[in-house]
Parts: C-alpha cells; sequence; structure tokens
C-alpha cells in the first residue's frame, strides 16, 4: 500500500531536486527540540547548541550530548526566547506542536523547520532531511539506509497478531494511540492489530473510557505514563493495576504491559530497536 509523506518533508524534497540544490545553505549553530532530532544530530557527528527537555527522562537520548544545555519547553510556543537567544543557534529544529513560536524565533533571525516523525516511513524521510540542512547528506542517506533495513529486520517472522490498546495515561485520564500516532505505527509494524476503530482525533490520540477499553477487549493493554518525571512510578502503579480493565482479556490472563520511558511516544533514531522490544517483551510475537 503506497504511504504518503507529510507536506513538510513532501516540500523539502522537492527544493533539494531544484536546480542548484546541492548549494542550498547548510547550518552549523542548531538548537533540537525533539529527542530524535536531538539524536539524529549527534548520529551525524554534529553538536547541537541546545537540546529540549524531555519529559519522561533523558535514559535515550544520545550519549554524545551529554554537556548540551537543555531548554525548558512550554505549549504552545515551546523554548522561552530569551534563553533560545542565548544560544544563537542558526537554526532551530522544531516540531508542529510549537508552530505558535515561530515567529518569535525568526525575528531572532533563526531559520525553525519541523521534523515529528509519526511513523518510521516518516522517520528515514526526515533523516534525510536533517542530513541536507546540516550538510550531511552522504552521512545521513547511510543513516537512513540502516534505519530502513532494520526496520525490516525487526519486523520479519511474525506469526502471530494479538489485538492491542496501546494507552498514553495522563494522570488519571486515559488516550488510545491511534494508527495515525508513533506508538501506534511502532505497535503495527511488530504485529499487533489495533482495536481503534471509530476513534479519531486529529493528533492521534483519543480519550477513552474504561468501558470503552472493556467493551473492545484486547489481548493485550500496553499502557504508557506521560508527565513529570517524578510523577512516572506512581502512574505506572496506577496504571499496572487500573480496576476499570480488570474486566479484559488482557487482564485475565496477565498481559496488561507499562512501557515508561519516551520510546512508544515519540520517535528516536532506532525504531528498528523499538519495533523488536515491543515483539519481544509485550507481543510474543
Amino acid at each position: 500500500m503506497t504511504r504518503k509523506l507529510p507536506l513538510f518533508l513532501i516540500a523539502a524534497l522537492a527544493v533539494a531536486l531544484l536546480p542548484g540544490a546541492a548549494q542550498a545553505k547548510t547550518y552549523k549553530r542548531i538548537a533540537a527540540l525533539t529527542p530524535f532530532t536531538a539524536n539524529t544530530l549527534a548520529e551525524l557527528g554534529v553538536r547541537p547548541v541546545a537540546v529540549g527537555q524531555t519529559l519522561g527522562g533523558y535514559d535515550r537520548l544520545d550519549a554524545r550530548l551529554r554537556g548540551v544545555p537543555t531548554l525548558a519547553l512550554s505549549h504552545p510556543n515551546g523554548p522561552n526566547l530569551e534563553q533560545l537567544a542565548v544560544r544563537n543557534p542558526q537554526l532551530v529544529l522544531s516540531a508542529p506542536i510549537w508552530k505558535k513560536g515561530e515567529q518569535g524565533m525568526k525575528r531572532l533571525g533563526m531559520k525553525v523547520a519541523y521534523s515529528d516523525p509519526r511513523s518510521a516511513h516518516e522517520l528515514v524521510a526526515a533523516t534525510k532531511l536533517i542530513g541536507g540542512l546540516t550538510g550531511r547528506s552522504a552521512a545521513a542517506a547511510r543513516l537512513a539506509a540502516r534505519q530502513t533495513a532494520q526496520i525490516h529486520a525487526a519486523s520479519r517472522g511474525i506469526k502471530r497478531r494479538p489485538t492491542v490498546l496501546l494507552i498514553m495515561g495522563v494522570g488519571r485520564t486515559s488516550y488510545a494511540m491511534l494508527t495515525n500516532s508513533w506508538g501506534g505505527d511502532i505497535v503495527k509494524r511488530a504485529g499487533g492489530r489495533l482495536l481503534t476503530g471509530g476513534l479519531t482525533a486529529s493528533g492521534g490520540y483519543a480519550r477513552v473510557s474504561d468501558e470503552s477499553v472493556v467493551q473492545r477487549n484486547p489481548d493485550v493493554i500496553i499502557a504508557v505514563p506521560h508527565g513529570a518525571p517524578s510523577s512516572i512510578p506512581s502512574l505506572a502503579k496506577y496504571l499496572a493495576n487500573k480496576a476499570g480493565w480488570k474486566k479484559t482479556k488482557a487482564a485475565r490472563n496477565k498481559r496488561i504491559y507499562v512501557a515508561t520511558g519516551n520510546s512508544l511516544l515519540q520517535a528516536y533514531t532506532d525504531p528498528g530497536r523499538i519495533i523488536s522490544d515491543v515483539r519481544s517483551k509485550f507481543l510474543g510475537n
């Protein structure tokens, strides 16, 4: 089945094909607001001047980024402009969720580019885009080829396809992660059949009640706590023992799993590893 690229990637690729694109401007001083963009820069041998905070912790951040200043992020603007100006980036690798802050960054003379992959397919294209912006196109092409091979390898040999609800827990509120979310795409590639039919939301997340979870009755529930690092342990315990889910097949068969960290919430540079982890830790296929 043909997958459509998001508009920002189509535009970027179109620019890359224009005559003289080889002389397109590249950037040295870069702020990377997401783990994916920060880790991609590290993989390409570029040390950013700042990285964005990661609510779920920094265990997945590339070790080569140690010591890079961290910018606090708030909705809907992203980083504080005064703090960002101190780092004086030429380019800010942002995400659409912080688009409202773009005009302020531009007034400071900063270029803003967006990269927030919601699928492994988009991730490979975004890797190449960042390579072009940093003058590391050849290295990015090699990294993208490795990512593609690892995605395919991690998705082979699936024999069982259990039904799954992938749920993000924000406080006591549950959101089903849909097929157009990062985590939803990973679970599908790992062989899970998402029970999200009838749920719609523009951002890839739809609020779901305990009654709806029981009605859908998944074989597996993967719960992802989301919040400040200090709240994760208590939220994980709550999700693992949630009373409202006890009538599901997942609960009866002890197949409610809690995935801490951010691997299923947002992209990193190793989607093949994440797919393999979902298969081995949660789906058993």
